[in-house]
């Protein structure tokens, strides 16, 4: 029998400081970032209704937006590697915030169109997700996947509580209080968030994912901060098919969710009612995210992104099938692959070219599967406007969330190479 003495002398170990970037990070996504990205499914009707315009025409508020970030995204992933992700965080919030508030007076689509793509979703890109996935990335690589997957539920779980609390406000007090509370939410309680994040361990003498530090032949630390450069990336197979399946599983994900209540409602449930299905669907997402990154720390991200986007496609196909609410609300839970697939999704490019440009390479993908979702939510948009359906959109979907499924697959056979290179 073993005996082991405890040294009261001994000094607790410290919490990793890893970890409160995670705590931080989660409460500004799945607070801040949840009700930006999901929240707009809330705003499609309220906005057309209001301007009296298209379903096209407002699916190009979001289609612009996602132009925008696409044109930034190198930019701003070159801006967090230089100066680390906190600056973006504090800053990209408060313009958002300020935006909101600018467009709760606006007076026509024009006014709409310019606050929301020139301020809100500049703001959005340079402080939500982009920034979390930076930070945890340099941050963690045994538990990569586990982070980042908490910061994917956290923005879910957040999106089950406030999408519906924010439907609520939108349709009982009207959009533009709403997007005004929405804005002094952010600035007030969201913004301050930012000032967790820290550019590396190594920058306050740590390891990532709290390891007991290296030492050289000389006893100092070994800081070795180990990755692909932007231009030896892109020289690689493994990165243009990583764009690939990116840009195919986004594509059909933002359409689908920008037309979530459109949707819903075409299927014979009230807005209202499709509001509670989005959050539910988003709390169910939760434990699966969570499980979902754990599993891809242990087997590999290209097995679970498969295993993720084949259940997705399943998912668009039930829907069109389903003739009522029951079997709908079971289709629509298969969708949850397509959420959990997100944080996969990012923490397979730093499996692949490591944590020193981690942020401008994954900026690298933003033009790429932005531009496919310029044109997805409108093309989804203009169909439904000739035919009255989403049945087309539907199928459709289900085939490329397929074709991305394979495509993961594949990259997962590239990245072998790379590792051996």
């Amino acid at each position: 029998m073993r005996i082991f003495l405890l040294d009261n002398k001994k000094k607790p170990k410290k919490i990793f400081f890893g970890w409160w970037i995670v705590i931080s990070a989660a409460l500004q996504n799945g607070l801040g970032g949840s009700i930006h990205w999901q929240g707009f499914t809330v705003l499609f009707i309220p906005i057309s209704q209001t301007f009296g315009i298209s379903s096209a025409q407002t699916s190009l508020l979001f289609a612009l937006a996602r132009a925008e970030n696409g044109l930034m995204g190198p930019f701003t992933g070159w801006l967090m590697d230089k100066f680390g992700p906190r600056p973006l965080a504090i800053g990209g919030t408060a313009m958002a915030g300020i935006g909101y508030i600018m467009l709760a007076r606006v007076e026509n689509y024009t006014q709409f169109l310019l606050i929301y793509v020139v301020i809100i979703s500049i703001g959005a890109t340079t402080s939500f997700m982009q920034t979390a996935f930076v930070a945890l990335n340099n941050w963690f690589i045994k538990k990569r996947g586990l982070v980042m997957s908490i910061n994917s539920a956290s923005f879910r779980l957040g999106s089950a509580i406030l999408v519906p609390t924010f439907s609520y406000i939108v349709y009982g007090w009207g959009w533009q209080n709403a997007v005004l509370y929405l804005g002094i939410f952010l600035l007030v309680f969201i913004t301050p968030l930012g000032i967790f994040y820290r550019r590396t361990p190594e920058s306050m003498g740590l390891r990532p994912d709290g390891d007991v530090e290296e030492v050289n032949d000389d006893g100092v630390p070994n800081y070795d901060i180990s990755g692909y450069t932007w231009k030896e990336a892109i020289k690689t197979s493994a990165f243009w098919f990583l764009t690939i399946a990116t840009a195919l599983r986004l594509s059909i994900h933002g359409a689908i969710f920008v037309h979530m209540i459109p949707i819903l409602v075409w299927k014979g449930i009230s807005a209202e009612s499709a509001a509670w299905y989005v959050g539910f669907l988003a709390l169910v997402g939760v434990p699966v995210i969570l499980l979902m990154g754990k599993l891809s720390d242990l087997f590999g991200r290209p097995k679970m992104l498969a295993l993720c986007y084949s259940a997705s496609a399943l998912s668009l196909l039930l829907v069109n099938l389903s003739d009522n609410s029951i079997y709908l609300l079971l289709s629509l839970l298969l969708l949850v692959g397509s959420e959990a697939g997100s944080g996969l999704n990012w923490s397979l490019v730093g499996d692949l070219f490591g944590r020193k440009n981690y942020g401008v390479i994954r900026g690298l993908l933003g033009p790429f599967y932005n531009a496919a979702l310029v044109v997805t939510p409108v093309s989804a948009g203009y169909i439904y406007d000739k035919t009255n359906s989403y049945e087309i959109v539907l199928y459709v979907g289900s085939i490329v969330f397929l074709i991305s499924s394979f495509t993961f697959l594949y990259v997962g056979v590239l990245g072998k190479k790379l590792k051996t290179q």
